[in-house]
């Protein structure tokens, strides 16, 4: 009788939980491309590609910064039904699409881990369709700590078998068991608890899916092709992907053109934080990426409009016309880009 009740029970709570992800993500399943836009559609294009768990919430304090000076598109990752072949490069091409539908024919793009190798694959696969790129947290392989393996090879199992009949539940322990590798504990614990509220509600099966496609992520060979110029963002302390930007930036320098940003070139800024600096620190985050991209659309401008912007960005930010190539971004400092003193020359 007791086994006939917990069973009832259990059977109740998978259907509870399976209509919960239902009413949250049903309606999008099988419905591609999807985006959000924001601003002025005169202004220059920025398509935002969320992280692995597709959590566009993150970017809440970035946005409205970018509005200021670009048509910002908030890109939503398609959600798995099971019969999509879901690789990168379904993925890029989605991207593609929704620049289709908005009739853009080039844009910058910043993609947030999992969504900055969507974003490598874009510029590799659509490269008339990539201004720039914004690569924050990212990676090119997948090189894992020994406690991400440990994750990945024996609590992830358990968390996807757990989701066949509780898609809801398996997917809110993932996000606690996964906060403390996108969170570091020496970050504000509001942090962690915004990670875990948004995270827990994706959308289980497709946050399976993406992890099994970048576990087996490796297109080092690939990425000096990229032929957009790029910035690389990383934390100072993150610990997840944070020994992933150096190589990064050896693989996209040896294209051979590093001697400005524009011209193909990579540059790297480190910001407070861990692996989300675009949250801890979202607004040094919304100006790092509106300087570097400042100076990539300033290298098509008639000379005369160029001086005018120039002058109006030093006014703004003292710090402009200085010439490092690599600052650690604080509360007390700001950005500097070796391109601008480039192309002053």
């Amino acid at each position: 009788m007791r086994t006939a009740a917990l069973v009832a029970a259990a059977a109740v709570i998978s259907y509870l939980d399976h209509a919960q992800q239902d009413r949250t993500h049903g309606t999008w399943i099988g419905t591609t491309p999807r985006y959000q836009t924001y601003g002025d559609r005169a202004k220059p294009p920025l398509v935002v590609i969320p992280g692995l768990d597709g959590c566009t919430v993150f970017f809440q304090g970035v946005v409205p910064e970018l509005v200021r000076d670009f048509f910002v598109v908030v890109y939503d990752l398609p959600l798995y039904d099971g019969g999509q072949n879901y690789t990168f490069s379904y993925l890029a091409n989605d991207v593609a699409a929704a620049l289709d539908e908005l009739a853009i024919e080039r844009a910058s793009i910043i993609g947030e881990s999992f969504g900055g190798v969507v974003a490598q694959h874009v510029a590799l696969e659509h490269s008339e369709r990539v201004e720039a790129l914004v690569l924050l947290s990212s990676l090119a392989k997948t090189e894992l700590t020994a406690v991400v393996k440990f994750k990945l090879h024996c609590l992830l199992p358990l968390v996807e078998f757990l989701g066949r009949a509780f898609p809801g539940i398996a997917q809110t322990i993932f996000a606690k068991v996964h906060a403390s590798d996108v969170v570091e504990a020496s970050e504000p614990a509001w942090a962690r608890s915004l990670f875990v509220k948004e995270a827990s509600w994706a959308h289980h099966a497709s946050v399976m899916q993406r992890i099994k496609i970048v576990a087996a992520l490796d297109i080092e060979d690939r990425v000096p092709r990229i032929a957009a110029p790029v910035l690389l963002v990383r934390g100072a302390d993150d610990s997840f992907t944070g020994h992933t930007t150096a190589r990064l930036r050896a693989l996209l320098q040896s294209r051979g053109q590093v001697g400005t940003f524009p011209g193909g070139a990579v540059d790297v800024v480190t910001l407070p934080g861990g692996h989300l600096p675009h949250v801890t620190s979202s607004d040094l985050f919304a100006r790092a990426v509106r300087d570097a991209l400042f100076v990539v659309h300033m290298e098509k401008m008639p000379e005369s409009e160029w001086h005018a912007n120039y002058v109006r960005e030093l006014n703004k930010n003292p710090f402009f016309n200085t010439t490092d190539v690599d600052i650690a971004l604080t509360s007390a400092g700001y950005i500097s880009w070796r391109a601008v003193e480039e192309l002053k020359k």
